[in-house]
């Protein structure tokens, strides 16, 4: 008895022993792939931040004139270098915005705008907080 009672235990730490080693082997060739690893959150973040200006104007317009700010809610569109839409947010009601975005190069645009009016390129880099301008334009001039 006292025999089968070592056998049961032998077996027992035999089993937990075959088990740890297949968990752990699961876990290293599950690993061993960078791309099914899952990616780590920025610690910074980056941020397209800015104000959307006017740049219509009536009539001719003056040297040195500067486009004052477009004070109103619209929508500021973010595209990839290849024109498709990355990201949108709205405007305050002062026409200032703030756009979480990851790593890239970006154009904008503001959607309710009827003549398009990009700017950028803006290339943003790991933790930068980039200031940048959209600009509304109705084509009045």
């Amino acid at each position: 008895m006292l025999y089968a009672k070592r056998s049961c235990c032998s077996t027992l730490k035999l089993n937990l022993m075959n088990l740890v080693g297949l968990i752990l082997f699961f876990l290293l060739t599950n690993c061993t792939d960078p791309t099914s690893l899952p990616t780590p959150p920025l610690l910074f973040p980056t941020v397209l931040y800015g104000q959307v200006y006017n740049l219509s104007h009536p009539g001719p317009i003056p040297i040195g004139w500067i486009p004052p700010p477009y004070e109103a809610v619209c929508t500021v569109i973010a595209e990839d270098i290849q024109q498709n839409i990355r990201l949108e947010v709205d405007t305050d009601s002062h026409g200032k915005f703030q756009i979480m975005a990851p790593l890239g190069t970006y154009y904008l645009r503001v959607k309710e705008s009827p003549l398009s009016s990009e700017t950028g390129p803006y290339s943003l880099r790991e933790g930068q907080m980039l200031e940048v301008k959209a600009y509304y334009d109705n084509g009045m001039r």
